[in-house]
């Protein structure tokens, strides 16, 4: 899947070498080459994509093994893996997760954060918070909130209660601070578009933190997600929408029999509908 060894051996969490070994070991084992070694990574052969399609009905088989024992068992207790965006993690999980502790005392949550989806029929995690909803059809989508992005500036910067930006003669001379254009769903909105093509960005970045960080410190003004610019009183909304999104929490079907999960999906659900939560 990731065509290398070393990410490979970051995606397990084992050594390079381990991983080495063990392919080595499966090849012997089989008797046939599964990969060509190339200069830019490892590609399947004929072997490897024959064999790819019984091994990943073997994977399907162990998280269904494992998600079945867990069920029966009923404990409210073990480690549970959630993937979201560092934005989600930092300032809407977590100041909630005293909550859970107190709670479920037994469950451990592992955060997996980073923009990458993990891949939930591999078992990468058994929960994720993400946007847009995943194409896969085999996975539980249920729609949690619908998270709102806009224009927010630092008190330094607002004159007076009623900055509305809604084009450049309301911009008033600042700097845009903006995602990348690889973020063109964060800031979709027709008005911000143009008002983007009119004047421009003097920062641009693929980071919530960042644009924040800038935003405190009267850089400019800042497209953040609504509900991450609300914990800070130093920053005030400037404008209407530049995009809103649809978020979701995804499970395996098989995932969402362990009790614990059930538990961790429920609480998630609860937290993004109350007034502080992913609006």
């Amino acid at each position: 899947r990731t065509g290398r060894i070393s990410a490979a051996a970051r995606r397990l969490e084992v050594e390079h070498t381990t991983v080495g070994r063990r392919l080595a070991a499966l090849e012997t084992a089989l008797g046939v080459p599964l990969f060509y070694r190339t200069s830019t990574g490892y590609a399947l052969t004929g072997h490897g994509r024959s064999a790819m399609a019984q091994a990943e009905a073997m994977e399907q088989a162990a998280l269904a093994l494992a998600a079945r024992a867990r069920e029966s068992s009923g404990a409210m207790a073990g480690r549970v893996r959630i993937a979201m965006a560092p934005e989600f993690a930092s300032h809407w999980l977590a100041p909630k997760l005293e909550s859970f502790r107190t709670e479920h005392p037994g469950i451990h949550l592992q955060i997996l954060v980073g923009t990458r989806q993990r891949d939930l029929s591999r078992g990468e995690a058994e929960l994720a918070v993400q946007s847009p909803r995943p194409r896969q059809q085999n996975l539980v989508a249920v729609r949690i909130g619908r998270a709102g992005l806009a224009l927010f500036a630092s008190k330094l910067l607002v004159r007076d209660g009623r900055w509305q930006i809604t084009s450049r003669d309301t911009l008033r001379g600042q700097p845009l601070l903006t995602y990348t254009s690889a973020f063109h769903m964060l800031q979709e909105a027709r008005w911000f578009q143009s008002l983007l093509m009119d004047v421009g960005a003097c920062l641009e970045t693929n980071s919530t933190h960042t644009l924040l960080s800038a935003a405190r410190a009267g850089i400019g003004v800042a497209v953040l997600p609504r509900f991450v610019a609300r914990w800070h009183d130093d920053l005030v909304r400037v404008s209407s929408d530049v995009s809103g999104h649809d978020v979701w929490l995804i499970t395996h079907p098989e995932f969402r029999r362990d009790p614990k999960v059930r538990a961790a999906a429920e609480f998630l659900k609860r937290i993004a509908s109350e007034p502080d939560g992913l609006r």
